[in-house]
C-alpha cells in the first residue's frame, strides 16, 4: 500500500519491521550455534561470552566428521526418515484417494476416527508399544522403528492427499474411465502428477517429523547400531565426562543441514502444496 507521495504507508513500514524483528529473533539462536561451533572450547565457555570466534576453528567439524559412528547415524537417519514416507505414502495415498472419490457408509467417522489417532500424544502410547515390543524380543529394531514413524505419518498423510485429491475435478476422471483406463492407471498416470506438489509438501514434512524424532528411537532402539543423529546428539548432554558446547553446536549445524537443504529444494513446491490444501474449494 502506498501513500499519495508515492511513498510506503505506515503500516506497510510497520509490517516491515515486525518482519525484520522477528526474522532476526529466530536467526540470532542459529547465529550463535554457528559461531560457537567456529570456537574453541575454552572461548565457547569463558566469560562474558562473545559472537565473534577468534580465533575460528574447523576443529569442531572434522571432529564430528570423523567420529567413528558418525555415519551410522547419519545413515540410519536416512533410513528411517525416506522409509517411513515410503510407506506412509504407499498406503495414505490410495487411502485419500479413496476417500475423495468414493461414497460409503460411515466414512465421515472413519475419517474422524484416522485424524483423531493423529491427535493423541506419541509419549501416551509410548509405554505400551514398549511393553509389546519387549515381549516379542523386537526392541532394537530398524523395521520396527520404520514402521513405528510411518504409522506416525499416516493419518496426516490420508487428511492431505484427501484434500489435494478432492481439488482435481471429477471430469477429467470421468473421461479417463470413458476411454478405458482403470482406477490404478488414473490414480498413477493422472492423479499422481497433478497433486504433485501436494505430495512434495507431505513428503517434506514427512521427513523433517521423522528425522527430527528423538523419543521413538531413543526409547525402541537405544543400542549403538540402531540410533539416529537425533539420539546421538542428546546423549551427549547426559555424558558423564561433560559436554563440549562448541563440539555439541557444530553436531547440532551438521545434523540439520540434510533437512535444511531439502527444504529449501523443495521450497517451491511444498508452499503451493500447503496453498492448495488450504485454499481446497
Amino acid at each position: 500500500m502506498l501513500t499519495r507521495a508515492g511513498k510506503p504507508s505506515a503500516t506497510r513500514v510497520g509490517l516491515v519491521c515486525a518482519a525484520v524483528l522477528i526474522g532476526a529473533a529466530v536467526s540470532f539462536p542459529i547465529l550463535w550455534a554457528f559461531a560457537t561451533s567456529l570456537k574453541l572450547e575454552s572461548r565457547a565457555i569463558s566469560y562474558p561470552p562473545t559472537l565473534i570466534p577468534d580465533p575460528v576453528t574447523l576443529a569442531n567439524y572434522v571432529r564430528v566428521l570423523s567420529n567413528n559412528s558418525f555415519a551410522l547415524e547419519l545413515f540410519n537417519s536416512f533410513l528411517y526418515s525416506v522409509a517411513a514416507v515410503v510407506i506412509a505414502l504407499a498406503f495414505g495415498l490410495p487411502a485419500g484417494y479413496a476417500a475423495a472419490r468414493f461414497q460409503f457408509r460411515g466414512k465421515d467417522l472413519l475419517m474422524m476416527v484416522i485424524m483423531a489417532t493423529a491427535m493423541i500424544p506419541s509419549i501416551a502410547v509410548i509405554v505400551p508399544i514398549y511393553l509389546f515390543l519387549d515381549r516379542i524380543d523386537l526392541l532394537n529394531s530398524k523395521l520396527v522403528i520404520i514402521i513405528v514413524s510411518a504409522a506416525r505419518l499416516a493419518p496426516q498423510t490420508v487428511w492431505f492427499c484427501r484434500n489435494f485429491v478432492s481439488g482435481v475435478p471429477v471430469d477429467i476422471e470421468e473421461a479417463a474411465l470413458i476411454d478405458g483406463a482403470t482406477r490404478r492407471q488414473i490414480l498413477v498416470r493422472l492423479i499422481i502428477p497433478l497433486i504433485r506438489p501436494g505430495l512434495a509438501a507431505v513428503i517434506v514434512l514427512g521427513l523433517i517429523h521423522t528425522w527430527n524424532d528423538y523419543v521413538v528411537v531413543a526409547v525402541f532402539a537405544p543400542a549403538p547400531a540402531t540410533r539416529t543423529l537425533q539420539v546421538a546428539l542428546v546423549n551427549q548432554v547426559f555424558d558423564g565426562i561433560g559436554i563440549s558446547w562448541s563440539y555439541f553446536m557444530a553436531y547440532a549445524i551438521v545434523a540439520s543441514i540434510p533437512v535444511v537443504g531439502i527444504f529449501l529444494i523443495a521450497q517451491k513446491w511444498f508452499v503451493a502444496g500447503l496453498t492448495a490444501g488450504a485454499t481446497k474449494g
